[in-house]
């Protein structure tokens, strides 16, 4: 065959396979649903905000309809949020399947224990769950947020995240050990093993606090405004809602302050931590301010101040379907942030032109 021909035989330069000048960029799971998230992140604060303190606040303290009111806000916004949460972790689930870099272990956890909670949780809105579910919800939602800690913790990007996720399992085994013993110490009559629940109930403060305080770290490298001050706004936003909740006790109390004792005061749980009453009723207002912060953070990536937000809004407490579906929501998505290379370098961008102006 002649030169001639195999040029005749050639295919057109227009049919020809495009070659690639580079490599193919990956997909960005994190960027795409940066959107949603943030919007989960703020739902979660909002309907964190109606339930605790404003709906449970209202009983007995105000008209019956105001009561009704709040109720109903509390619901919709129950609602609203369970949907948008159950969309995150399905497709959260998803593209773990996909995702090869987090490895075999984590991803079959996060995938299984997702399943699970949010079965329970659909369930939850039909009828109060029973013994022994509130049990199985927390521990299969400790056991998916450390698996997410494991999986985020490689990252700079996600490392704190990986922090606050790890620490809040540990608070919620040691308050679902500390509840656990103290029934057996009221069977029994022991006054030592009650005494060992408490013990146990302390240490779940002291892992809660620990957490926040890895968040309020991060915080503080975000941004001098946004980051420094939002935090420092936050905790004196917390001590100042605990502080009426102390004086919501007293018969002249103004109604703020009636509405935040009778929403906060019960915050401790039973059996209550030594010396640390106080403090536990303060976590509880820290943990939604600090997640408006977190979440309400510019130019940061979605993805990643989300999964903080609604980490933060889960603080440790798993019993309860609405904070176990979000701390599971942001163990799968800090997993799948930790391998996003895109949305990490657009993180460590954003990160260095922030340092450089603030300079």
């Amino acid at each position: 065959m002649s030169t001639a021909d195999v040029r005749e035989e050639a295919p057109p330069e227009d049919e020809r396979a495009p070659v690639s000048s580079g490599p193919v960029p990956r997909r960005s799971p994190g960027l795409s649903a940066g959107w949603l998230l943030r919007t989960a992140g703020f739902a979660a604060v909002v309907a964190g905000m109606v339930a605790l303190v404003v709906a449970q606040g209202v009983h007995g303290n105000a008209s019956q309809a105001i009561v009704i009111w709040a109720d109903a806000a509390s619901a919709s916004l129950a609602y609203f949020l369970g949907a948008v949460l159950f969309g995150l972790v399905v497709w959260g689930a998803v593209e773990l399947m996909r995702t090869l870099s987090v490895s075999l272990a984590p991803r079959l956890t996060l995938i299984g224990t997702g399943g699970l909670i949010v079965v329970l949780t659909l369930f939850s809105f039909w009828a109060r769950l029973r013994f022994p579910l509130p049990v199985v919800l927390a521990i299969a939602t400790s056991v998916a947020a450390i698996s997410g800690a494991w999986a985020s913790a490689r990252a700079p990007h996600t490392r704190a995240a990986a922090g606050v996720l790890i620490s809040f399992a540990f608070a919620a085994l040691a308050r679902l050990g500390a509840w656990k013993l103290a029934i057996s110490a009221s069977d029994q009559g022991s006054m030592q093993l009650y005494d060992v629940s408490r013990g146990l109930a302390t240490a779940g403060v002291l892992f809660e606090g620990f957490g926040q305080t890895v968040a309020i770290a991060w915080l503080g490298t975000r941004s001098k405004l946004w980051g420094q001050l939002g935090a420092l706004v936050a905790i004196a936003g917390a001590l100042a809602l605990t502080w009426g909740v102390a004086r919501g006790v007293h018969s002249g109390a103004s109604l703020w302050q009636a509405v935040l004792h009778t929403a906060l005061a019960d915050a401790p749980g039973v059996p209550s931590p030594f010396l640390l009453e106080k403090v536990a009723v303060f976590l509880v207002p820290s943990s939604l301010l600090l997640a408006l912060v977190s979440v309400a953070q510019p130019r940061q990536v979605s993805a990643v101040v989300a999964v903080m937000a609604l980490a933060l809004v889960s603080r440790g407490a798993f019993d309860a379907p609405l904070r176990a579906i979000s701390a599971v929501t942001a163990a799968i998505w800090a997993a799948l942030a930790c391998v996003d290379e895109r949305a990490m370098w657009r993180t460590l961008i954003e990160d260095r032109k922030r340092r450089i102006e603030e300079e």
